[in-house]
């Protein structure tokens, strides 16, 4: 899948551009700031890059296209200007920095489509991601990710969570919390999953104990009833 980084700091613009890129099948990630979007550049791999001109923070458009223009491997990376500004002077500047392409606001699908592709047409054989082999696989493997257990009952617990987890899915997790108990790390079978109110970059997993023996749920009664302090009754 080709991947499209696009920069821009106003948030409506960036829903627009995403909602009509990936309508045509892109996969693309949205920026606000050029000096972390060119970070990201660093850690992932984009077929074309779509800056804005005017953004806050003291770096620009210009400015963020003669920083790609400066590195190495990205010296050839397509890169297209989308901005508002159409004074011919801005245009050659544009140019002159090194897009590829400059595309006016507002926006025609049609033609921001038809740009893109454009571009990716262009691109030198180096750089053009179906030079990379790549196929299907389908093997087994674990995610390791940052859990916080947050609720304890005889029953399961509940997580805290940064991926949403599908419900009745089955999953087991790894914490010295459960050395703590005295019991092996328990399969768990998801209830519900939730946004957390609190953090909306989470989600509250609600998850169900699977198969554990009537020694281990003795384990788990005792550490609730020795550890976990007890509601005060108003």
């Amino acid at each position: 899948m080709i991947n499209v980084l696009f920069v821009d700091d106003d948030k409506v613009t960036q829903k627009l551009v995403k909602g009509i890129l990936e309508g045509a099948g892109y996969s693309v990630t949205t920026m606000s700031d050029p000096r972390d979007a060119f970070d990201r550049m660093n850690l992932e791999i984009f077929d074309i890059v779509i800056t804005d001109a005017n953004m806050p923070g003291g770096v620009s458009g210009f400015d963020f296209i003669r920083t790609i223009r400066g590195t190495e491997k990205f010296a050839k990376l397509p890169v297209a200007m989308l901005t508002g500004r159409r004074d011919a002077k801005d245009i050659q500047l544009g140019l002159e920095v090194g897009a590829n392409d400059y595309i006016l606001k507002p926006i025609d699908p049609l033609i921001l489509l038809g740009k893109v592709e454009g571009l990716l047409k262009k691109r030198p054989l180096e750089i053009s991601r179906t030079n990379f082999q790549e196929g299907p696989v389908r093997q087994r493997a674990n995610l390791t990710l940052d859990l916080e257990i947050v609720y304890l009952s005889e029953r399961g617990m509940v997580i805290s969570c940064p991926l949403i987890a599908i419900e009745d899915s089955k999953m087991r997790i790894q914490s010295e919390f459960f050395s703590q108990i005295g019991i092996n790390p328990p399969i768990l079978r998801v209830v519900t999953c939730t946004k957390d109110t609190a953090n909306p970059n989470l989600y509250l997993i609600k998850a169900n104990f699977i198969g554990l023996s009537d020694t281990d749920l003795q384990k788990i009664r005792n550490f609730l009833n020795t550890k976990v302090a007890p509601k005060k009754v108003v």
